[in-house]
């Protein structure tokens, strides 16, 4: 039975590795405009037939897939909206890991893509390994709750309040009462809050992590190396984001999300950083 099972998922990788390499061929010598066309249209078709044919969609999501995937690869600069197509294929595959790894790519790009942080997000909530947030991480997010608001909101929450504290502020000038200042001390903190918070946006500050987990599950251990015992009861699975605190040999220290630490097998996940 196990020999069947190892011959039925090499013939199933083998089949995978000759489709994929049969598409690149097929794509070499058009043109990228053209690959990125091709790519959208099948995108496109995918989402539609979604619904009442999924094998066919799960067929044209594949092939979008390898166009956005060789358009990564062969452009110079690879463009934010490009790296959010191809996770939005692999999200839509099923490829929750892939599809973490393309979002993160494109907020290393400009990390204030309002799409690539809500499908971020929403990875998050949905992934399989339970990873609860400790209490700093818990006060912080709630005292913080105005920093997840869209970009376009805090835009226009920061201009309002400008206009305001301007507006007082020219007040001021011919008349001054008691609540004039406390409005003008409360529209400026307003306005400083929201500019911290874009600022932070725009530098990145809130990408805390640096790999994601594609393989399908992984078990986690205490130490690098398949000998140490098992850091967690149950394994790790595709989708789970940490930050790499040193590397050993094909082994990362990982810090998970929630604080916890454990050593993962490096093949079983890939980088943020292209």
């Amino acid at each position: 039975m196990r020999i069947n099972t190892f011959l039925i998922q090499f013939l199933t990788i083998l089949w995978f590795s000759s489709l994929v390499s049969t598409a690149k061929d097929s794509i070499a010598g058009k043109s990228m405009d053209t690959i990125f066309s091709e790519a959208n249209q099948q995108f496109e078709q995918a989402n539609t037939a979604a619904m009442i044919a999924p094998a066919e969609a799960q067929d044209l999501y594949q092939q979008a897939g390898i166009k956005f995937q060789y358009l990564v690869e062969h452009v110079d600069d690879p463009s934010a909206a490009l790296y959010i197509n191809l996770g939005n294929v692999h999200f839509l595959s099923g490829e929750h890991g892939h599809a973490v790894l393309n979002y993160q790519r494109a907020l290393r790009i400009d990390p204030t893509q309002a799409d690539a942080l809500h499908n971020l997000h929403y990875l998050r909530s949905i992934t399989v390994d339970e990873l609860p947030m400790s209490r700093s991480q818990q006060v912080a997010d709630a005292l913080l709750f105005w920093h997840r608001w869209p970009v376009a909101v805090r835009i226009t929450l920061l201009a309002l309040s400008n206009i305001l504290f301007w507006g007082l502020m020219a007040r001021l000038l011919y008349q001054r009462k008691r609540w004039h200042w406390i409005a003008l001390a409360g529209s400026g903190a307003v306005a400083l809050t929201f500019s911290l918070s874009l600022c932070a946006s725009q530098q990145g500050w809130g990408q805390e992590t640096d790999a994601v987990i594609v393989a399908r599950e992984v078990i986690a251990r205490q130490g690098n190396g398949y000998i140490y015992d098992n850091a967690f009861t149950s394994p790790l699975h595709a989708g789970t984001e940490f930050t790499i605190l040193e590397s050993r040999g094909d082994w990362h220290h990982a810090r998970l999300l929630n604080g916890k630490s454990c050593w993962l097998p490096a093949k079983s996940s890939q980088l943020f950083q292209p």
